[in-house]
């Protein structure tokens, strides 16, 4: 009877462990769903934010679906007014804000009180100004006070994209006629459209490097698409440079953003 007492005592012993690893893994993570759910609302968590600020109803709405499907790596956010959205600023972090405007009188109000209002909120906020409204100087004055970008709503969607990958990445982005008016430049050479002596310049293969360079990949990125060395890139973006006469990769985009617009 004693062995037997033993041997069933031996079993349960060993039994314990395994059953002891079962609770404790239901205890910790609440099973493998609830594993998965955390991952999934980390992993969303992680995303930058664009935050739009418009308010038109219409083209918000547009303006927040056409963005979703085409950066997903993005959480997209929208808000009718600045007010709005400085009352859910403190749960977004270093976000991109697209600041949309329609009309001269809504233009200027954005430019001179709305980003005021916005960076003294979020100091470190990188603001798109999106308007009807073409006027270099408001560009210029809209990257003086602040935002890291302008774009003109006679752009397409792809422009916009290109952006706000841009800025993402540090860059800044005003129209090329816009940065060649303010520049000053009267030589006839000048005149001629940005996309029309670019397409006669560039090389098939320098054009590949542009495009991806617009979407904001660093050389090492391009490299690896195009099966190139990063140094091979590196000099490609330096020619492209010289033959625009860019001073840098963010002009050379900005020069250059017209070739990719839909015809």
């Amino acid at each position: 009877m004693n062995i037997a007492l033993t041997d069933a005592s031996t079993i349960l012993d060993r039994r314990r462990p395994l059953q002891y690893q079962r609770d404790r893994r239901a205890f910790d993570g609440g099973g493998d769903e609830a594993l998965s759910a955390r991952k999934d609302k980390d992993s969303a968590a992680e995303k930058a934010t664009i935050s739009i600020i418009n308010d038109n109803t219409f083209t918000r709405d547009c303006l927040t679906r056409c963005l979703g499907d085409a950066v997903s790596e993005f959480e997209i956010r929208a808000y009718e007014s600045i007010r709005e959205w400085q009352d859910a600023a403190a749960k977004t972090a270093t976000p991109i804000i697209l600041l949309c405007a329609t009309g001269r009188q809504a233009t200027e109000t954005a430019l001179h009180q709305g980003l005021d209002a916005i960076l003294q909120v979020a100091a470190d906020a990188r603001v798109i100004v999106i308007s009807d409204v073409e006027d270099p100087s408001g560009m210029v004055a809209a990257l003086e006070r602040g935002a890291k970008g302008y774009v003109p709503m006679s752009l397409d969607l792809d422009v916009t994209i290109g952006a706000v990958n841009l800025v993402n990445v540090g860059g800044t982005f005003i129209p090329a006629s816009s940065l060649l008016s303010v520049r000053g430049a009267s030589s006839p050479a000048a005149e001629v459209k940005p996309q029309r002596r670019a397409s006669a310049l560039l090389t098939e293969r320098q054009l590949t490097v542009l495009e991806n360079l617009r979407k904001g990949d660093p050389n090492k990125v391009i490299a690896h698409k195009l099966n190139m060395s990063e140094c091979t890139v590196k000099v490609h973006v330096r020619n492209m440079m010289k033959k625009i006469q860019a001073r840098n990769r963010t002009e050379l985009v900005c020069m250059t953003s017209e070739l990719f617009q839909s015809p």
